[in-house]
């Protein structure tokens, strides 16, 4: 009995302290750098779960997610203590940060390893002259806003629809929100919330003559039964095919003047990005390591350091408002975080 009211007493007081610290500025703005060895990790763990009204069922439950917490704390000081330059990224305590990266891939990240008919697909060698200096999509009105998978297996959906909704935005000059729903349960060549492959989404949409719009089809974060044949969903967007990018950086630059672009990368090392030139401090660059569909929308340079600009399906609440510069021209055919090695985007005429 003694025991049981220690632990009522211990629980109650983690909740007065967690709803008696300010939240008034975002953790997620936080400076790690600002932190000595003497800081309080408790303190900093409720005011984290204030910050993500985060809250735990058991007290056994919310010690170890304190303990996994300040590993994440430690490797976050200690990564940001190893920037190189003002312009390299910085890691923050975001959503993810009460996670160990093994369940972080778990939940997040494509399950789907790339399959051979990948490597035998044909590619596009694609090649430019008067490249201009910087590029931005979003600047042209061709991107949607960040959108948010959730806990589900569903990257490579929103980087597909969010290609579609980019080539339909130049070709026709309407930008649409498309649904991710509609491939995560109807596409039958990918396993929707398990993980699934861009080519094939790209296949779907044309086979099922378009897509629909989220408002038609809003996102569940979930398997749920196809309903591409029921009465009333209307098709809003088709594509008359797709491209497989060459896996190079010229050719991809060249593909990205065109238009936004999918790609895949190894993503394990970013959960906790919050800014600036993300240089692949632990990433692989082995194309069949790749676990992330995103998509490019754009490139720029800064310093002589160039960096592709990527859409992400995170929310905006993580990384750069929902995006991420990735450093490019490193020199290796992959690219960093073999970036280079699965490219695609759709094609439409009119």
């Amino acid at each position: 009995m003694a025991k049981l009211i220690l632990l009522f007493l211990v629980w109650g007081s983690v909740i007065c302290l967690s709803s008696g610290i300010s939240t008034e500025n975002s953790i997620n703005g936080l400076d790690l750098n600002n932190f000595s060895s003497g800081y309080d990790p408790f303190l900093l763990f409720q005011q984290w779960k204030n910050e993500y009204n985060r809250a735990y069922e058991t007290l056994e439950e919310h010690d170890n997610r304190f303990q996994v917490f300040k590993t994440n704390v430690e490797y976050i000081i200690e990564m940001n203590s190893k920037r190189k330059s003002p312009h390299s990224y910085t890691l923050g305590l975001n959503k993810f940060a009460d996670l160990k990266p093994e369940e972080f891939k778990n939940i997040y990240l494509n399950k789907m390893e790339m399959p051979k008919h990948h490597s035998k697909m044909k590619t596009v060698n694609h090649s430019c002259k008067n490249v201009p200096a910087s590029l931005d999509w979003r600047r042209k009105g061709v991107v949607t806003p960040v959108k948010k998978q959730g806990r589900c297996h569903s990257c490579w959906a929103f980087a597909a629809t969010g290609a579609i909704e980019a080539i339909n935005a130049i070709v026709t000059g309407n930008l649409v929100r498309l649904s991710e729903q509609a491939l995560v349960d109807c596409d039958p060549f990918s396993n929707g919330c398990e993980g699934g492959w861009v080519d094939r989404a790209f296949e779907w949409v044309i086979n099922n003559g378009g897509t629909y719009t989220e408002a038609t089809y809003p996102y569940a974060k979930k398997n749920l039964h196809c309903q591409a044949t029921k009465q009333g969903k209307k098709k809003a967007v088709t594509i008359d095919g797709y491209v497989r990018v060459a896996p190079s950086e010229d050719a991809l630059l060249c593909a990205s003047i065109k238009q936004p672009v999918t790609v895949y990368l190894d993503s394990t090392d970013i959960l906790f990005y919050k800014e600036g030139i993300y240089d692949g401090a632990k990433c692989s660059n082995d194309p069949y390591h790749v676990d992330h569909a995103v998509l490019i929308v754009g490139y720029d340079s800064k310093d002589d350091q160039d960096y592709w600009i990527i859409k992400n399906s995170w929310g905006e609440d993580w990384g750069e408002n929902g995006y991420i510069r990735i450093k490019r021209n490193i020199g290796i055919p992959n690219g960093l975080c073999a970036i280079n090695a699965w490219n695609y985007y759709p094609t439409k005429s009119h």
